[in-house]
């Protein structure tokens, strides 16, 4: 390792890792000399550290950048379900709640751990041991946040020192989401620290019996190829003769690109993809993944809490231990859905427009004859529908999905929502930028154009 040149920021995986983290969890680790000098000085140093903050930083994404995230952790269109990570028009397109790790990673990524006062690091002996992620809303399909990373404590476990690195992440005022990584350096220990911490978030064990479910995926040759796109360009993972240098015959697989293939099978196994239950994952990084091998993710389900552990399949190697995912309650979601509707200038328009059609439905009908589904979103995210059934009689407007089949679907912010009511916004043009998206008949839109139009003094 120590041949391995300075600008290596973070190693997720080495061969001896799943030593070095046994030797972690034993209280028998390297012996330290508490009267030492040096041991004294290293303290000082390392009890220096705790508290300091990194500068802010302020990471903005596109859906582009959504969407590269989830085809690297291997989301596909062989599975249908998957098309809301990977295509911007559809429907209830979301951001993979695991996402929320590229966001505050970039103060590790960045060299951050190398400006930490008090603190000699040597990058090139740096692994990332563990991972917690916990989301308070759903990620916004693109937006900028602004993220503080701080120094929540340093520990002693005589092999080595944890430092534990606690990212926020805001959307203006509001906790969006909140990382906690757990930065392993390798001989750095025995300066006489403490080896626990409340700050720490936990890994916790899985239950001593068979799993309630088991999911697989084979990873691409090009998977950590696709992954490094997301932002972790460590040459450790795509450039042979690095590899070699890191002690391996072949480059390997990111671990947070593990991490996000674990989670995804969680959401999909047991909250049927729906992000807005993902509430909180913690793992602890064991051994590498090479491209090209099969990840295999053994489920425990207890209450909301689901454990579990990653295997390669080909090799039965643990590679990813004493992992959780928290989900919400179904009924905590339900709950909440409601009410957001309330709040949106369009809810007024489409009030409006069911008053008018019970006197001219009619004639609209008639002119129309199609039924179309409104998604109007708040901050990057779905926050009602509303449908307008022009096929019926007399033509209705209810808040929720088609009761039936929809010959049209627009996807459209609140804002553009109102600014093609009042005429500011062209549908067309709103459509080329990506500003509306729509499936089924568009052409049927059209129609909807001068109905629209009529609402404009409201």
């Amino acid at each position: 390792m120590a041949d391995i040149p300075g600008h290596l920021r973070l190693c997720e995986s080495t061969g001896g890792i799943l030593e070095v983290l046994r030797k972690i969890d034993s209280e028998g680790g390297v012996s330290t000399n508490r009267t030492s000098h040096t041991a004294s000085a290293a303290a000082s140093g390392f009890a220096g550290a705790i508290g300091h903050k990194l500068p802010p930083f302020s990471p903005s994404y596109t859906e582009l950048e959504t969407i590269m995230y989830a085809l690297g952790v291997g989301a596909s269109i062989k599975n249908p379900k998957d098309l809301k990570f990977i295509y911007e028009g559809s429907s209830d397109f979301s951001c993979l709640p695991t996402f929320g790790v590229i966001l505050g990673q970039k103060s590790i990524m960045n060299g951050g751990l190398a400006d930490i006062p008090g603190l000699s690091i040597n990058l090139a002996k740096v692994l990332h041991g563990e991972q917690y992620l916990e989301l308070y809303k759903p990620l916004p399909r693109a937006g900028k946040l602004k993220c503080e990373a701080v120094v929540a404590d340093v520990l002693d476990k005589g092999s080595g020192v944890v430092i534990l690195m606690d990212v926020y992440s805001y959307s203006g005022k509001e906790l969006i989401c909140y990382n906690q990584f757990s930065v392993f350096l390798v001989g750095s220990g025995g300066f006489g620290g403490k080896r626990t911490s409340d700050k720490a978030k936990v890994a916790v064990a899985v239950p001593n019996r068979p799993p309630d479910a088991v999911l697989t995926d084979t990873t691409s040759l090009n998977q950590a190829a696709l992954y490094r796109l997301s932002g972790d360009w460590n040459p450790l993972h795509v450039d042979p003769n690095f590899a070699s240098l890191a002690g391996f015959n072949k480059p390997i697989l990111h671990g947070l690109c593990t991490f996000g293939f674990s989670a995804r099978h969680v959401l999909q196994q047991f909250a049927d993809n729906d992000v807005s239950r993902f509430k909180a994952i913690k793992v602890r990084f064991a051994k590498p993944v090479y491209p090209g091998q099969t990840v295999q993710t053994e489920m425990w389900k207890e209450g909301n809490r689901i454990h579990f552990q990653t295997k390669v399949q080909e090799t039965g190697d643990i590679v990813i231990s004493n992992a959780y995912v928290d989900l919400a309650p179904t009924s905590d979601i339900s709950a909440k859905t409601p009410s957001e509707g309330g709040e949106l200038q369009s809810t007024l328009v489409f009030t409006e427009i069911s008053r008018r059609l019970t006197d001219i439905g009619r004639e609209v009908v008639k002119k129309v004859n199609a039924v179309f589904e409104w998604h109007i979103t708040k901050g990057g995210n779905i926050a009602t529908k509303w449908t307008i059934d022009l096929k019926n009689d007399s033509g209705k407007v209810y808040q929720g999905p088609a009761k039936g089949s929809a010959d049209t679907t627009i996807i459209l912010s609140d804002e553009d929502f109102m600014e093609v009511v009042r005429g500011n916004l062209d549908p067309q043009k709103a459509f080329f930028s990506g500003r509306l998206k729509a499936r089924g008949n568009i052409m049927l839109s059209q129609k909807l154009q001068k109905l629209l139009k009529d609402y404009a003094k409201l």
